[in-house]
């Protein structure tokens, strides 16, 4: 399995699937671009998820890699599926986790009318001090929301992976979600396709994984009454699930 976390995480999220299918699956967990432990981008350059999607490429090119699967989550979710548009003879199978499938994401505020706009381009260039500083002060209130139903490891792992990720990486991406929109392309992407959604997600929407489920030609949707980290918040169920799926159970 190729694994592709989301925006402004890591590939420590996949450490407790990763080691609990050690003995069965090979893993390759990448951190993007600015994330993670991946390099951060020099100077005010954007970066924007197709970069992302062309790292992905390179690295498997480099690797010599044909994944049997590609597990996205969030953002990671977009990018699995530009990569079997684009590239259908990558991976064999797909896993969306919490998907951002027309570049909607944000619950009960709509976000994308907030970065998606003229506005926010000059807001978003001059945004890297507010970043730093929601990083170093405001991180402990911008993961509270997740306290309640994650537990301390988990919340502590998210507040790193945020305080690691570069501004370039994590600002752009957010405008760069909001204007992509792959809807039109999910008819043409025929590899099974499990999509799993958290029924509670207030940070992307779980209608837009029933979407995909709904419009993919050979997709299966799994709901579960989880938030925005099934991973986390029902480990044993998506171990087993995953395990199942890359097996073509």
């Amino acid at each position: 399995m190729l694994l592709v976390h989301g925006w402004a995480s890591s590939s420590l999220m996949w450490s407790r699937l990763m080691h609990d299918l050690r003995d069965h699956v090979r893993f390759w967990a990448v951190d993007l671009y600015g994330f993670g432990q991946s390099p951060h981008p020099e100077g005010d350059e954007p970066v924007p998820v197709d970069l992302h999607k062309e790292m992905l490429v390179e690295f498997c090119r480099q690797h010599r890699l044909r994944p049997r699967a590609i597990i996205g989550h969030s953002m990671g979710g977009l990018l699995a599926l530009k990569l079997a548009a684009e590239y259908p003879t990558l991976t064999e199978r797909l896993g969306l986790i919490c998907p951002v499938v027309t570049g909607r994401f944000g619950r009960p505020v709509d976000l994308n009318r907030i970065v998606d706009n003229d506005w926010a381009d000059f807001a978003l260039a001059k945004s890297k001090p507010l970043w730093l500083l929601a990083q170093n002060v405001f991180m402990p209130l911008l993961a509270g929301p997740t306290h309640w139903y994650l537990n301390d490891e988990a919340t502590a792992r998210i507040q790193g992976d945020f305080k690691r990720a570069s501004w370039q990486a994590s600002a752009y991406a957010l405008q760069s979600i909001a204007r992509q929109n792959t809807e039109p392309l999910l008819p043409h992407i025929t590899q099974p396709t499990l999509v799993v959604v958290g029924r509670y997600d207030a940070t992307v929407s779980p209608d837009e994984g029933r979407l995909a489920a709904a419009r993919l030609p050979n997709a299966r949707l799994l709901e579960l009454p989880t938030h925005h980290q099934p991973l986390d918040e029902q480990p044993l169920v998506m171990q087993e699930t995953l395990h199942s799926f890359l097996l073509g159970a």
